[in-house]
């Protein structure tokens, strides 16, 4: 249950829930959350919708509700209605119906009570696996990522509409139903050299050299000079996890 520790914990940490003001959507004593037991959040995340928290990294922001077992990147931006689909049926039993294996079923149940079942269910495999966001993601609206477990890759971009089925390489462009390669942001020489530098280990603050219209070639090179001249370093701020919540949540 949201609470006024909760919202003073969201606002100390500087993880937002709204996307240009400090003030929490949430109402306390009346809004839930939920997060998993695992989850790390850095600070200047915004989760702009729904009431799951996941693991995501910093200047990353979520407009859509994601799974809480969701992990996100730094520097990643998730548009409206991106979701998960359900979990699969097993297609290799006699039939593909819940009835094999799905045991809180309200009219399965009722059947079982009403009649004398017998028949033995089976636990269904084919559980729902995370979807993993690596940094420097956009994900258009409305994309829906498969169950089994989908990794997208650094410097991706997913296109609206998309089904993605498979993983995404980094810094490609895909898009479809199912989404399929279309073209790749970069050359293979700075996509090599993007990933090597792995520049969203570093807070922007410090690019001291870059405009932000930077073409990619130049930023690559001043990027490279800061990292060797000593100038950067490795953004390691404090992570809110579920110990902290649990804290904040019984304070007053």
């Amino acid at each position: 249950m949201f609470s006024d520790g909760l919202d003073r914990l969201l606002v100390e940490r500087d993880i937002f829930t709204k996307l240009t003001t400090r003030k929490n959507r949430f109402v306390p004593e009346k809004d839930l959350l939920f997060i998993l037991s695992t989850a790390e959040i850095e600070p200047f995340t915004i989760f702009v919708r729904g009431n799951h928290f996941h693991t995501m990294g910093a200047f990353s922001y979520s407009r859509s509700n994601l799974p809480v077992d969701t992990i996100v990147g730094r520097y990643s931006s998730i548009a409206p209605g991106v979701r998960r689909m359900g979990p699969n049926h097993p297609m290799d039993r006699f039939t593909t119906s819940q009835v094999t294996y799905e045991t809180k079923n309200i009219s399965l149940n009722t059947y079982k009570e009403k009649w004398h079942d017998q028949f033995e269910t089976a636990a269904n495999q084919l559980k729902c696996q995370p979807i993993v966001i690596g940094n420097d993601v956009w994900i258009g609206e409305n994309v829906t990522f498969s169950s089994k477990g989908i990794t997208v890759h650094d410097g991706a971009v997913i296109a609206a509409n998309s089904i993605v089925t498979k993983d995404v390489p980094p810094y490609a462009v895909v898009a479809g139903c199912p989404a399929q390669i279309l073209n790749f942001r970069f050359s293979p020489e700075c996509i090599h050299q993007l990933l090597e530098l792995k520049w969203w280990e570093y807070d922007f603050g410090q690019f001291s050299t870059i405009r932000g219209d930077e073409p990619i070639e130049a930023f690559i090179e001043k990027i490279d000079y800061l990292m060797n001249d000593q100038q950067l370093e490795p953004f390691h701020p404090k992570a809110t996890t579920i110990q902290d919540f649990l804290d904040a949540s019984e304070s007053r």
